[in-house]
């Protein structure tokens, strides 16, 4: 059941390519914008695994997931990006 979120985030992306850039819609743009985040603290976690705020980080990284799988994209990149401030990194 916990992969329920990342399976249906990498069904959005896959169908949001399908579609091609021409139909490229504001949505679409937020779902690049999780799916850009979901990595940054991914590589942020992997990098910062003595981290005091590694469990927050994670868990985090967690809500922004299942925000993201969702379609509330602006909820998700939230959670990413405090995600990312509480392990120090900057979103880039």
């Amino acid at each position: 059941m916990r992969f329920v979120p990342v399976t249906i985030c990498a069904a959005l992306l896959s169908a949001s390519l399908g579609f091609g850039a021409s139909a490229a819609t504001a949505e679409d743009a937020s779902l690049s914008s999780c799916v850009k985040l979901a990595s940054q603290v991914r590589d942020a976690l992997s990098s910062n695994a003595q981290s005091p705020s590694f469990q927050a980080a994670t868990k985090e990284k967690g809500y922004g997931q299942d925000f993201c799988a969702n379609g509330l994209y602006k909820n998700g990149v939230e959670h990413y990006a405090e995600a990312l401030k509480l392990l120090g990194a900057s979103k880039g």
